[in-house]
């Protein structure tokens, strides 16, 4: 009679460890991927949580721009004895109106006086933007808000570029004011070409890059629109974006790894105008 005892041969166990190792193998290669996915997902979702923030904070306030309550709330304001006179206004509108960057002012406690808290910037500051062309010279950069004469503190991060434009009412007959001058003819877009000069009124068509017929008042703005490029805060492995934007009148073409979400709106300015 043979003895015959319990147990593996040297062959079975090499086979078993083998097996063993394809399936941690295979284990730690979807771990990977999965982590890869998620990170890549994050990414896309900071970078879409941050650019849709920004332009609704800064929608909401323009949309503000020229509140002045005092100056047609059909009341004597200022103890003259006289009922919305010129003398009742904060001046409150829009201040600057570059493509680069925008103020606004708005009284809102209708005091007939602009506090710091009731002006307010958006734009790159000039570290970000030495130029000002509203493109961040380092790719992406935080997109500032200020009030009054304070510093531009950021309230997105990762903005590539910023835009600007805006329509008027120059002839005050209720309507913007299009390329052909009928109602229905295409919206004439511009922006002040030197918002440094003092001069604050519109100069430039934005399509065409050539002067406006004459400037127009900063007074006569009634809707603005905006562009915002966003990028995501690192590189996306096994993305390759070589897509081209355009942000008002600036074209960006892009051949790198981070992804790239663009957002245009348009304000209509409720207050301005009144």
């Amino acid at each position: 009679m043979h003895n015959r005892h319990g147990g593996h041969t040297l062959i079975e166990l090499i086979i078993a460890m083998a097996i063993a190792a394809i399936l941690v193998t295979a284990i730690f290669q979807v771990y990977q991927l999965r982590q890869k996915s998620h990170s890549k997902q994050q990414l896309a979702v900071e970078m879409q949580q941050n650019i849709r923030a920004a332009i609704s904070l800064i929608k909401r306030e323009i949309r503000m721009a020229g509140y002045d309550p005092a100056a047609n709330d059909g009341t004597d304001s200022d103890g003259d004895s006289a009922i919305d006179n010129p003398t009742e206004t904060a001046g409150a509108g829009i201040r600057t109106a570059a493509r680069h960057m925008i103020r606004i002012t708005f009284d809102l406690n209708g005091d007939i006086d602009i506090v710091p808290s009731e002006s307010v910037t958006y734009g790159f500051a000039k570290k970000y933007d030495a130029d000002g062309d509203g493109i961040a010279d380092t790719g992406g950069a935080p997109l500032g808000r200020r009030t009054g004469a304070g510093p531009l503190t950021g309230v997105a991060e990762n903005i590539q570029a910023v835009g600007f434009a805006y329509a008027f009412d120059h002839d005050h007959d209720g309507n913007l004011d299009t390329a052909d001058g009928t109602k229905d003819g295409s919206i004439i877009w511009a922006y002040d070409s030197d918002p440094d000069d003092g001069d604050n009124r519109l100069t430039t068509n934005l399509t065409s890059g050539l002067p406006l017929a004459g400037p127009v008042s900063l007074s006569d703005i009634r809707a603005v629109r905006i562009w915002i490029l966003a990028r995501t805060r690192a590189p996306v492995r096994g993305h390759f974006d070589q897509r081209t934007y355009t942000v008002g009148d600036r074209v960006i073409v892009s051949a790198d790894r981070y992804q790239r979400r663009l957002i245009r709106s348009t304000v209509y300015c409720r207050n301005m105008g009144l």
